[in-house]
């Protein structure tokens, strides 16, 4: 049951990331700052991919964890390494712990810097041209979950998250631990 809670999410990125494309390729991204959808897209795609890499990549002891869960986590985990070794799939982006503390802990995380920098600028939450930054490039971590659709990345908190790796990750697990073909979720490639 825990094993499907993680391949749900897996699934969710992918359906995200492909929902930002195709904003990008109708040409509407631009306006995308101001749209509801993009703003729902971005949070649910960086809160899949912390779920999916807690679930199922995540070996730290949690502090109320009982020896049951601990012991059940790191037999998923194994599970999930083996599959992954056997099949020469590296995972990287969601085995990285400061991205998934980032997006697991951001009431935390935003708490700490936004009393840190008061009179800072913040952007949450939005698409972002980088390329409209003229001489003065705002500090990276003022950046909290925005979608940099000109490199494909996912600024946050001062980490970049570059959703085509993302997507070609979370298809490999899929593929790996659940045999699902990558066809199944997406019907077209959209990075082609």
């Amino acid at each position: 049951i825990i094993l499907s809670q993680g391949r749900e999410a897996l699934k969710a990125v992918v359906r995200r990331i492909i929902e930002l494309e195709d904003f990008s390729s109708a040409g509407s991204i631009q306006n995308a700052g101001t749209d509801d959808r993009a703003h729902s897209v971005i949070s649910d795609l960086c809160y899949q991919a912390g779920i999916a890499s807690t679930i199922l990549l995540d070996n730290a002891k949690v502090k109320q964890e009982s020896k049951v869960a601990h012991q059940l986590r790191m037999d998923r985990i194994a599970y999930v390494q083996a599959l992954c070794e056997s099949q020469k799939i590296k995972i990287v982006l969601l085995r990285d712990r400061r991205i998934r503390n980032a997006l697991t802990h951001i009431d935390e995380r935003l708490a700490d810097i936004l009393t840190e920098k008061k009179n800072a600028k913040w952007f949450i939450d939005v698409t972002i041209d980088p390329s409209e930054w003229q001489t003065v490039k705002p500090f990276e971590d003022n950046y909290c979950r925005c979608y940099d659709f000109i490199n494909k990345k996912i600024l946050h908190l001062g980490l970049e998250l570059d959703i085509l790796k993302l997507y070609y990750e979370c298809l490999a697990l899929l593929a790996a631990v659940f045999g699902f073909d990558g066809k199944k979720i997406n019907s077209h490639n959209i990075f082609s």
